[in-house]
């Protein structure tokens, strides 16, 4: 597998400083590129003080902010880096036909086996890569913000993506300390289609009067939002019951009459056959023997972890 060294981040606003800042803190060589020198200069600019906050955290020492600093090339020069680079990260305002001339550009100019990568969390990768010479190595990447912290990288290959390039990819952030997992190339991916869908009916019990948004807030931050960071949806309804599940999704869609609340079909599939959760030992998951009282142990070591955290947080509002 072809070693990376350097990085090339094409963009230097609220998502790519923090691309370069990552890359840097792991021993790479970054091209931070932008069409300005005002741009750069506040990009460097919010990396020093993303590094500094990082020292006052103790993540840091105070004498590495200028060797991360010094491996990243602030310039508004494209095509040299462009040359150069093992791995392109493209994070340029979400414009489809801006990131289409620029991924022209880039086959044509960066080395045949350079990664191509995108951050687009909208567009089809296809579309990109369909304009790009060596098309099989153009991959979207879809970080979250911040991108120094959050360890979710969505992995969305284009159809004619390369297995090199997807595993290529998939090694490096890991590398850099990411967590990446696959997803099909679809409108919103994964992650911002669960995030809009749950967006989409906290504002609609705002505007219906049903709660303000401190309450909404409030109430997801302690529930399940509280258990999210613990547990994916699919391992929350194997350990609730996917019976459980079916029943309240029932009862929603008999009083609101809203399609996002009817049953899912998938639900009905696994409970007819036996699947009801950690409860039958089978749900989405296959479960041993004696899981149950095993998970329970996983869960509540990781929950009252996550719950020590929590109480810090919230002890002033919790106790004016």
């Amino acid at each position: 597998m072809k070693q990376i060294r350097n990085v090339l981040v094409v963009g230097a606003g609220v998502m790519g400083h923090g691309f370069a800042q990552v890359f840097a803190l792991n021993d790479l060589a970054v091209f931070l590129v932008d069409q300005s020198h005002e741009l750069l200069d506040r990009g460097k600019r919010w990396i020093r003080e993303n590094l500094e906050f990082m020292v006052k955290l103790q993540l840091l020492e105070a004498d590495e902010i200028e060797d991360v600093l010094s491996r990243i090339s602030f310039t508004t020069d494209f095509e040299g880096p462009a040359k150069k680079a093992d791995y392109v990260l493209e994070a340029v305002t979400e414009d489809l036909d801006l990131k289409k001339d620029l991924f022209k550009r880039l086959g044509t100019i960066a080395g045949p086996d350079a990664i191509l990568a995108t951050n687009t969390s909208s567009y089809d990768i296809n579309e990109l890569s369909a304009v790009t010479q060596n098309p099989e190595r153009v991959i979207g990447t879809h970080w979250f913000h911040p991108p120094p912290i959050t360890p979710a990288v969505e992995i969305i290959p284009a159809d004619v993506t390369s297995q090199e390039t997807i595993d290529q990819a998939v090694a490096f952030m890991k590398r850099i300390g990411k967590f990446p997992t696959i997803c099909k190339s679809a409108p919103g991916f994964v992650a911002n289609r669960i995030q809009l869908a749950m967006a989409a009916e906290a504002l609609a019990m705002v505007e219906e009067g049903l709660a303000t948004p401190e309450e909404v807030d409030r109430v997801v931050k302690s529930s399940f939002g509280f258990r999210l960071s613990a547990f994916g949806p699919f391992e929350i309804i194997d350990q609730a019951g996917l019976d459980t599940y079916r029943a309240v999704f029932q009862y929603l869609y008999d009083k609101l009459g809203r399609e996002q609340f009817k049953p899912p079909r998938i639900l009905s599939e696994l409970i007819d056959q036996g699947r009801l959760g950690l409860k039958s030992e089978k749900g989405f998951y296959d479960h041993e023997d004696g899981a149950a009282e095993a998970l329970k142990q996983k869960r509540d070591t990781r929950l009252y972890a996550r719950l020590n955290i929590f109480r810090d947080e919230n002890q002033e509002e919790n106790h004016p």
